[in-house]
């Protein structure tokens, strides 16, 4: 009944205009029954006002009789009977009253009717006597039984006007309240219905009443009584009814007026079944309506509906609808109209549109078998639509080694066995609705063709699959074009690998004569020389080294523009970096008067994970700038930690100078290549301007942003914030100075005030000192020259560039009123070598190098502290390390160039060592075979044979514990580093060759090759190397921090825990053949049997000390080669 679209439109009408109808009659009725019932109270009130009203006019009437009748008798005193028979007279010819009377003052009663009373008590005749006109019922009077009557008392005057008497008038009740009974309540125009009065006097009582007005109850009288003792009318409701009630004026009656509620409000029952028979009637009415309207359009649907049912079945040629009227539904049936022609024309030429387009069309059903076979897929394949439908599945023309390829690719992926196959092809649609792949078609004339797939579920309106659609193209061409960019991304790859190969044979080219000249010119440097030569080498040498940065700078932008810049994550102590960066700087800074502040907080961790060489490169260019455009004031290196966890900390670097400063126009070119602030700073200041372009990509690859921000004139500032790892495990212990076990020291520094004076106070108090600043020279000398000076100062440091430093002259007075105090010059490289030239007893105990970092400054102060302590000079300490290391420490240098072999063998023929040549790789290995050599220097690109190629064929045979391999290179990338390190090198030292760091890393693996025979060693393991290469690990990890244990031990006086201790070691040690610590070990044992219980410091500090030392540099050995052999650590941070 209800799917008919009609009648839910019809129905869903009239149930909207009901609703509407109903709302708006229930406001209608609402309103108006508040206004009705409004006026049907003020008409109730009306009537009992009105009836109140009239009773009080008819006792004023009656009142104004007896006064009248009164009045015709005169009175005079002594007469009464005289009155008495007048007022008989009166009284028979008038008919209002029903009996008249007159009392005498002492309240004698007598009536006309022949009654007598005494109302002498009576308060109404007291009032009367005052002069007053009172009338009461007989109610109220208890001289008078008669209960329907009402009772007037007026005054009698005599001549005099005096009264002298009372006059009492009886009248029926009925003569005050009959006329009541003819009054109507008016309920509506042309609807009344008689009024029902009671009237009551003051305590209530009922006088009068209408036939009906019975059904006031006492309490109803008392409560209307209360009511109105304050006010002149009330209105009481009670259930049924409703009294309406007001006071008689000049009377102490009131009246009441009761009206039933059913009648009260019978005009509001009659408006609202009005309403509603209103909106029943516009209802139907508006149903009519409605469906008169409605039917109409619902026809010309139904019409539309049996056309698209019949387009639906597949007829197109449907007679065309009428539109009729210009509505929606005449514009809808032109529309089908429309959708009729549109669809006959579509489906009409759609088989040609299927056949004649690019894509083969292959329909199957469920089972894959062949339902459709468009021309393209026809022209394709070979194949024509009979022989395909229903015959065939796609099976037939797929390449089933391509299939078997792909069907064990996916059942890897799948984890499950997929076959070729009608499986493969479920399997590919397994829990989606389509996919795309490339797959290989094989023509009827059995040609491969590739084509590009994509199959696709048909799925009913169940979500039931019916069949599969698969549309395919040839894409012989696009893999043709595929070829051929391949093969030019080939010659691409080829050409910049030949690029590559290119800049590194014009880098070697370039660096090789280039390092030669720095060699050279080093080895000049230590013959003697006159102050000229000594000047024109030195500028020798720096600009050989400018040239060299401007070749690594264009190597590294290179790199960086190719995206084959890679960073190492290494573990590194910060503090030795800017200690190596401090060493750097200080060459920069020999001819500037200007002062370089290092800013380091005391709490950095110790070592961090990074890559230091890139952090030193980016620090050191920014500092390096610094300097060079900065001819007076300072430079400010600071570095702060603003966030540290457990495991990863965030520094700041900022480098701010006083420099010249950048514009804003400047500023924005800053970081771009080959540009510098102006053109002119290239010519003055020199440089390629591509330091700040690759410290901002380094930057970037760490992880940070550079930032800059200058004043022209007043100087810059370039800042930037990095997180690093904090590293974990074994550390070199830092030096640390504990109040509480070193006394403190006090010292006298020389500073101007400023930056460099408060960085300074802050570092000395980190090293446990206690600092006096002079801001000058003469304020030394003062303080010096003051009593108490001689035990006041430990030390004295010396800014040897203050303004008021005259030379020796005022350096000798500050020694000579220094001492006993140690004196520390703080100056650049060049102020060293001057104070070195003086003689002994005029040179400062001891020279910081500016800049000052706070190890350095540690150092020295921990060093003085032990010498003071021990008693150890330093010369002694040098010969001591001198002699420490073997006789003739045969080194074989693997050097192709001349000038290389030159250098380097005068290095390390100054330093003791005994060197053999060999001009490549393979020579290198006939002079290994040939004889016993400590250590090899190995140069990576060499003749015949490589350096890496070199290091493998030696490691094959020997590991590094026998015979350590150093790299030198100058290349200094990562990827190099690391290809040395893989095949099996200790270390790289990048060239040119700087003596320092020569001396240190050869005698760093030197020692590291002593700490184990490891020919005897293996001979223990029966030759088994990884056995004593797990060996090592585990005694690295056990015995780290064995050294603060016994030193526990024998602190405690426990000589017995520490002898077992010491013997474990030295069973271990033995097995490794680790003689260094075995004969330690030994030692320190022995010194405890030979102190019987008294052990005391002096016996076992010496012994212990030597076998700490044998210990740590053991530690370290198993940890470098552990290191080495990961190919992960690069132990060596060179400077570039």
């Amino acid at each position: 009944m209800f799917q008919s679209l009609r009648l839910r439109t019809w129905l869903l009408l009239l149930l909207t205009t009901g609703f509407t109808l109903v709302v708006c009659g229930l406001i209608y009725y609402r309103s108006a029954q508040s206004t009705i019932k409004a006026s049907l109270l003020d008409n109730a009130s009306l009537s009992v006002r009105t009836g109140s009203d009239s009773v009080a006019v008819r006792v004023d009437d009656l009142i104004r009789q007896a006064a009248s009748l009164r009045d015709r008798i005169p009175f005079e005193r002594g007469s009464e009977e005289r009155f008495m028979t007048a007022l008989q007279q009166e009284w028979l010819l008038q008919g209002t009253f029903r009996a008249l009377g007159f009392s005498d003052r002492e309240g004698r009663l007598r009536m006309t009717n022949g009654t007598a009373a005494s109302i002498r008590n009576e308060p109404a005749f007291a009032s009367a006597l005052q002069g007053a006109s009172v009338i009461r019922h007989a109610y109220q009077l208890e001289a008078f039984p008669d209960e329907d009557s009402a009772y007037i008392l007026l005054p009698v005057y005599d001549r005099t006007r005096l009264v002298s008497g009372v006059l009492v008038a009886s009248v029926p009740i009925g003569q005050i309240g009959g006329s009541l009974s003819q009054t109507v309540l008016r309920l509506s125009e042309n609807e009344r219905v008689p009024n029902e009065f009671a009237l009551l006097d003051r305590t209530g009582n009922a006088l009068y009443s209408t036939y009906t007005a019975t059904r006031l109850t006492p309490e109803d009288n008392r409560t209307i009584v209360r009511a109105l003792a304050s006010r002149k009318e009330t209105t009481i409701a009670r259930e049924g009814s409703r009294l309406f009630a007001s006071a008689v004026p000049g009377t102490e009656w009131s009246l009441v007026l009761v009206v039933p509620t059913d009648k009260l409000y019978k005009p509001l029952h009659q408006l609202l079944l009005r309403t509603i028979a209103i909106c029943l009637a516009m209802e139907l009415a508006l149903a009519v309506l409605f469906l008169l309207l409605i039917t109409p359009p619902f026809k010309r649907i139904r019409e539309i509906l049996k056309t698209t049912e019949a387009v639906a079945a597949g007829y197109f040629h449907a007679e065309p609808l009428k539109p009729g009227m210009n509505d929606e539904i005449g514009a809808l049936a032109s529309s089908v109209n429309g959708m009729v022609e549109q669809l006959r024309n579509l489906f009409e030429p759609l088989q040609a549109v299927t056949n004649q387009n690019d894509y083969g069309i292959i329909v199957t059903d469920r089972d894959y078998r062949i339902t459709q076979f468009n021309d393209t897929a026809q022209r394709m394949l070979g194949y024509s639509a009979d022989e395909v439908v229903g015959k065939m599945t796609p099976l037939h023309f797929s390449s089933m080694e391509e299939l078997e390829a792909k069907a064990k690719r996916l059942s890897g992926k799948l984890g499950r066995t997929v076959r070729p196959g009608l499986e493969y092809f479920r399997a590919m649609l397994a829990g989606r609705m389509s996919y795309s792949e490339e797959r290989i078609y094989i023509r009827k004339n059995r040609e491969p063709i590739p084509v590009f797939l994509n199959v696709s579920k048909i799925v009913d309106k169940h979500g039931r699959v019916t069949g599969y659609v698969g549309l395919f193209r040839d894409i012989t061409k696009q893999k043709e074009i595929q070829a051929e960019l391949t093969r030019a991304k080939q010659s691409a790859e080829e050409a910049n690998m030949a690029k590559s190969v290119f800049l590194a044979r014009m880098s070697h080219e370039i660096r090789t004569p280039i390092n030669g000249i720095v060699g050279l010119s080093q080895l000049l440097q230590r013959t003697e020389l006159t102050e000229a030569q000594r000047d024109y080498l030195q500028k020798i040498v720096t600009s050989s080294e400018v040239l060299l940065g401007i070749v690594n700078d264009i190597l590294d932008f290179s790199k960086i523009e190719a995206g084959k810049f890679e960073l190492e994550q290494v573990a590194f102590e910060p503090e030795e970096l800017f200690r190596k960066l401090g060493d750097t700087l200080s060459i920069f800074l020999s001819k500037k008067q200007l002062e370089m502040i290092f800013d380091v907080p005391d709490s950095l961790p110790q070592r961090l994970i990074g890559d230091p060489l890139r952090l030193e490169q980016i620090l050191l260019n920014l500092a390096n700038n610094a300097i060079k455009f900065t001819n007076r004031g300072h430079v400010h290196f600071r570095v702060r930690m603003p966030e540290a966890s457990a495991g990863r900390v965030k520094l700041e670097f900022s480098v701010a100078d006083t420099g010249i400063g950048i514009s804003e126009e400047q500023m924005a070119h800053l970081f771009q290549p080959f540009s510098q602030a102006d053109g002119s700073t290239s010519r003055k200041y020199g440089g390629t301007g591509l330091g700040l372009v690759i410290a901002d990509e380094l930057v970037s690859l760490m992880g940070g942003r550079l930032e800059a921000e200058s004043e022209p004139g007043q100087g810059s500032r370039f800042f930037f914030s990095l997180s690093f790892p904090v590293a974990t495990g074994e550390a070199a212990p830092r030096p640390a100075i504990p109040a509480g076990d070193v006394p403190r020291s006090s010292v006298l520094c020389i500073e101007r005030p400023g930056l460099m004076q408060n960085t300074l106070r802050g570092m000395l108090a980190s090293c446990n000192a206690e600092a006096v600043f002079a801001d000058s020279w003469k304020s030394a000398l003062a303080l010096l020259g003051g009593p108490e000076a001689e035990k006041r100062f430990d030390f004295v440091i010396c800014n040897m560039e203050m303004p008021d430093m005259y030379g020796e002259e005022t350096w000798r007075k500050l020694q000579e009123a220094a001492r006993p105090a140690l004196t520390i010059a703080m100056t650049t490289p060049y102020g060293q070598s001057e104070w070195l030239r003086m003689e002994g007893s005029a040179r400062p105990d001891r020279m910081l190098i500016k800049p000052v970092n706070r190890r350095a400054l540690r150092n020295l102060i921990e060093s003085i502290r032990q010498e003071r302590e021990h008693g150890s000079p330093e010369a002694p300490r040098k010969a001591k390390k001198k002699s420490s290391r073997p006789d003739k420490p045969r080194i074989l240098l693997a050097e192709d160039h001349t000038i290389n072999q030159q250098v380097a063998c005068e290095l390390l023929h100054s330093r003791g060592y005994e060197t053999g040549i060999a001009s490549n790789g393979r020579e290198a290995l006939e002079l290994l075979r040939r004889d016993h050599w400590d250590l090899v220097l190995m140069d990576l690109h060499m003749p015949e044979m490589d350096g890496i190629e070199a290091s493998r064929a030696i490691r094959a045979r020997r590991s590094g514990w026998q015979l350590p391999i150093v790299a030198m290179t100058a290349n200094v990338i990562m990827e190099d580093r690391v290809k040395c390190l893989n095949a099996g090198m200790n270390d790289v030292v990048t060239k040119p060759i700087r003596a320092d760091v020569l001396f240190e890393v050869v005698d760093r693996w030197l020692r590291h090759a002593r700490q184990i025979d490891w020919e005897d060693a293996l001979d223990r393991v029966n030759g088994k190397e990884s056995i004593l290469r797990h060996m090592l690990r585990t005694f690295g990890q056990e015995y780290d921090g064995f050294a603060d244990v016994l030193r526990g031990k024998l602190e405690g006086g426990e000589g017995d825990a520490a002898a077992k201790l010491l013997h474990t070691l030295k069973g271990v040690a033995g097995n490794l053949s680790a003689r260094a610590v075995f004969a330690a070990a030994e030692s320190l044992e022995a010194a405890i049997s030979a102190a019987n219980g008294g052990l005391s410091t002096e016996r076992w500090i010496v012994p212990f000390t030597r076998l700490e030392k044998a210990l740590k540099e053991l530690l370290t050995a198993i940890e470098l080669e552990e290191s080495r052999a990961s190919a992960l650590f690069l132990p060596t941070l060179d400077r570039f």
